[in-house]
C-alpha cells in the first residue's frame, strides 16, 4: 500500500480479551494506521471483569485512542451498535477483538469495496481456524440465511468488514433481532433495502484462549440456536409486513 487513506472510523468491541488485547491493539496500529494517520479509532469495552479495562486504560494514556468503558455488561450487540453509533467518517472499518484478523486485510476490503462500488462489504474467512462445531454452526446459519432471506454469502456473521456510514445510520436502531449474529441481521437488512452488500476473503487465526471463555461455547450453542432461529422468524415476519 503506497497511498495513504484518510477518514476512516476504525470500531472495536471488546469484552475479557486480557490475553490477547494488547497485541490486537498494537497490532492494527502498527498495520492500519501506518497508511491511515487522519482516522479515529474507537474502542467500546464491555463491562469486563478480567484486567481488560486495566490494559485498556494503560493504552489509550499512551496512543490516544477514543475509549469507551461500560461499568456493566451489555451484551455485544448492544456494544457494537452504541459503538457504530459514535463513528464519524464516511467509511467504519469494524473488527472483532479477538485477534483472529489481520488487520492488512482492511485494505484489500478497501480496494475492493471501491471496485465494486459497495455499500458493506464483508469479509469471509477462506480458511476458518474455529473449532468444528462453531465451523458447522456458522455454515447451518448462512444456509437459514439464504433459504429465509435470500441471502447467500458464505460468512455473513463475519466480524470484519467495511460499512458506508450512511447504511450505518439507516439500519443501525432497527438491529435487535439476532442475539448472537447481528452482523448477519445487518446485512440481511441492508440487502433488503437495496443496499450493494459484496464479501472478500480474509486470513483467519486460531484463538488463542480457551474457547470456554467466549459466548459461542459449545455448553450454550442448544440456547444460541435456539434464540437465532426465533430471531430470523421474528425478521422475516417483519420483513413481509414491509
Amino acid at each position: 500500500m503506497s497511498q495513504e487513506i484518510n477518514n476512516i472510523s476504525i470500531v472495536m468491541p471488546i469484552y475479557n480479551e486480557v490475553d490477547v488485547i494488547e497485541r490486537v491493539i498494537r497490532k492494527y496500529y502498527n498495520e492500519f494506521f501506518k497508511y491511515c494517520k487522519k482516522s479515529e479509532f474507537i474502542i467500546t469495552e464491555d463491562g469486563s471483569t478480567d484486567g481488560t479495562k486495566d490494559v485498556l486504560e494503560k493504552l489509550q494514556k499512551e496512543l490516544g485512542f477514543r475509549l469507551i468503558s461500560s461499568a456493566d455488561r451489555k451484551g455485544y450487540e448492544k456494544a457494537r451498535n452504541d459503538a457504530l453509533k459514535l463513528a464519524k467518517n464516511p467509511l467504519v472499518f469494524f473488527s472483532d477483538s479477538d485477534g483472529q484478523h489481520d488487520p492488512k486485510d482492511f485494505f484489500g476490503l478497501y480496494e475492493e469495496m471501491k471496485t465494486k462500488n459497495a455499500d458493506l462489504i464483508v469479509g469471509y474467512k477462506k480458511e476458518r481456524r474455529d473449532v468444528l462445531y462453531r465451523r458447522l454452526t456458522s455454515k447451518f446459519g448462512n444456509f437459514l440465511y439464504g433459504i429465509m432471506f435470500g441471502v447467500w454469502l458464505r460468512d455473513t456473521n463475519c466480524g470484519f468488514r467495511i460499512y458506508k456510514k450512511e447504511v450505518i445510520d439507516a439500519l443501525v436502531d432497527d438491529v435487535k433481532l439476532f442475539p448472537y449474529a447481528g452482523n448477519a441481521e445487518f446485512v440481511i437488512r441492508a440487502k433488503h433495502k437495496g443496499y450493494n452488500v459484496v464479501e472478500y476473503s480474509v486470513n483467519h487465526y486460531k484463538r488463542e484462549v480457551k474457547e470456554e471463555g467466549v459466548v459461542f461455547s459449545f455448553r450454550k450453542m442448544p440456547k444460541i440456536i435456539m434464540k437465532m432461529i426465533i430471531g430470523m422468524i421474528k425478521l422475516r415476519i417483519e420483513l413481509i409486513k414491509r
